[in-house]
């Protein structure tokens, strides 16, 4: 299953990229970036061994765990446990700015845009 993770990671690194050559939609560049650093991360921390079991995807995660709701917040925290401190503060910049761009604030800078495409190219060569 973790394959689907990086397959995934790619196709959103590609709209990513599209979106930062052809359009003016900055939020939805950081919110692209965001989700394709999310599935590096899933492919980079699974199989996660936890409490002497192994679990081969974040699904089978939070399905063992029952964890339903605020997957997000579960995902910062395995992150924050289980990935270098760099990754980790990274993402949790990205997760701020997506969730910026997606609930309270949609107009942001070119600069910003390629900056958070910095930060997925930071998760990217460390989680392969």
């Amino acid at each position: 299953m973790a394959y689907k993770s990086i397959n995934h990671a790619e196709h959103n690194k590609s709209v990513c990229d599209h979106l930062i050559e052809n359009t003016e939609f900055h939020d939805w560049v950081i919110t692209t970036a965001f989700y394709a650093a999310i599935h590096f991360l899933r492919h980079y921390l699974f199989p996660l061994e936890e409490g002497g079991k192994t679990f081969n995807t974040f699904d089978d995660y939070c399905g063992s765990n029952k964890i339903y709701r605020n997957k997000h917040s579960q995902m910062r925290k395995l992150v924050e446990e289980h990935a270098h401190h760099t990754i980790a503060s990274t993402y949790n910049q990205m997760l701020d700015i997506c969730w910026s761009a997606r609930y309270s604030q949609y107009k942001f800078s070119a600069e910003i845009a390629g900056l958070a495409r910095r930060r997925l190219n930071h998760i990217e060569n460390n989680c392969k």
